[in-house]
């Protein structure tokens, strides 16, 4: 994507003074409370940055864990898996199978992972509709199908009747129809409509999904196997890749396939995976203990923890009235700042100075009438910690308002989210 001369000035400078005041791109030193809180300058700061939802990465077993991967086999093994694997690869994807009750495999990340799959599974005469907020990674594995000759195009965001108009259009001349998404958009956390996707897929025969779970997974669903596989039926014509970092904790990702045949079919012959530097061997015995605890009755006491500290968020930021974009049921939420860069600094600074460090994000991370905070829960924190930060946000939003610098109804239209919208969607809570 190329960028006009004022654009590039217009982004160096947001960053430029979001660094200046100590606002963006922060650095954090050791502290023995790291995972609930970072030492930043030399303040304890409580984290609600962490997309690490279930706080496994700090679980001493997990580190343990890795500590043993390293002991035993070295930091990693620069050998293709074409060539040569170890035991222990074989045995995460294993347990990923039981967690997923379909056939996986691992790449080193979900960037990878997208750029390997979506590729080998579409092809030249196929048709890709991509929702206009999926993960930028899956924009970018699409150029690579769309570079074969693969026909591509993008709507807005969970716009289910504008998808089915594309479906009966594009059918008449391609051969397979793919939309791809995200299962929970990773800004402001509201979800993929699955019931109408799965309605979809069971009505057009050469419909396709491909739903990336990063932030899904492990919080949710029957041993943790993530929004996607919670929330729809197993599939044909259903896949979907699934994060180990952030709700499961550990490293790499899962491709998760219909069957096995198309399993093979990736494994034998997608050399983005098979010849690519594997996982860290510390990665795969961490992604592998936690497996093991997704496979117990622990993920559910995790997944209930997670789910009281959601229901708690959501009540309390409606009886504030705060600008909250999104309340669906996800451990992510999205502060609305408003259109002015000035809005995310001052707020900034008065969550910093109260103990609190929460994503800011502006343009070109979204567009500038989105700006605002995203709000990640996770089990590093108690509910007094959202009970403060409400209480927080609420002062310092009201303060704001009183001397002319904010409003919380013009922060919220950029997202258009209109007074029936919203009123739909706080009945829920």
């Amino acid at each position: 994507m190329q960028h006009s001369n004022s654009q590039i000035a217009f982004f160096n400078d947001v960053i430029s003074k979001g660094r200046e005041q100590g606002l963006m791109r922060m650095r954090a030193f050791h502290d023995e409370s790291m995972g609930s809180t970072f030492n930043v300058n030399g303040k304890l700061l409580r984290n609600f940055l962490s997309n690490n939802y279930l706080a496994f990465e700090m679980d001493e077993r997990v580190r343990q864990a890795a500590i043993e991967g390293i002991q035993r086999f070295g930091l990693q093994t620069s050998i293709s898996r074409h060539y040569l694997s170890f035991n222990h690869y074989n045995e995460l994807e294993e347990k990923l199978e039981k967690i997923f009750g379909l056939p996986a495999i691992i790449s080193s990340c979900t960037s990878l992972g997208n750029m390997a799959y979506i590729p080998m599974i579409v092809h030249a005469n196929d048709a890709i509709i991509i929702d206009q907020f999926a993960h930028s990674t899956i924009k970018m594995a699409v150029n690579l199908a769309k570079v074969d000759g693969c026909h591509v195009e993008t709507i807005k965001h969970n716009q289910m009747e504008v998808l089915e108009k594309r479906i009966k259009t594009l059918r008449e001349n391609h051969q397979n129809i793919w939309y791809m998404a995200d299962s929970v958009y990773s800004m402001h956390g509201d979800t993929a409509p699955f019931q109408e996707l799965e309605v979809l897929l069971n009505t057009y025969e050469n419909f396709n999904c491909y739903i990336d779970d990063a932030h899904g997974m492990s919080w949710i669903g029957e041993n943790g196997k993530g929004h996607v596989l919670h929330s729809m039926n197993k599939h044909e014509r259903l896949y979907v890749i699934a994060a180990l970092n952030k709700g499961f904790g550990a490293m790499s990702a899962a491709l998760i396939f219909p069957n096995k045949d198309i399993k093979n079919y990736v494994e034998n012959a997608n050399i983005a995976i098979t010849t690519s530097a594997p996982t860290p061997h510390a990665g795969i015995f961490a992604a592998s203990k936690i497996a093991d605890i997704h496979l117990t009755s622990e993920i559910y006491e995790k997944q209930a923890q997670l789910n009281e500290m959601i229901v708690f968020f959501k009540k309390k930021a409606k009886a504030l009235n705060l600008p909250i974009a999104n309340f669906s049921h996800t451990p992510l939420f999205f502060l609305a700042a408003g259109g002015k860069s000035e809005n995310l600094y001052l707020l900034s600074k008065h969550f910093i100075d109260a103990g609190f460090l929460i994503s800011a994000a502006t343009s070109p991370i979204v567009p500038i009438s989105h700006s605002g905070f995203r709000i990640s829960l996770s089990l590093y924190q108690t509910l007094k910690d959202i009970d403060n930060l409400l209480n927080t946000i609420a002062e310092c939003i009201e303060h704001l308002e009183k001397k002319g610098l904010y409003n919380r109804e013009e922060a919220l239209k950029g997202f258009k989210l209109n007074t029936k919208e919203r009123e739909k969607i706080l009945a829920l809570i």
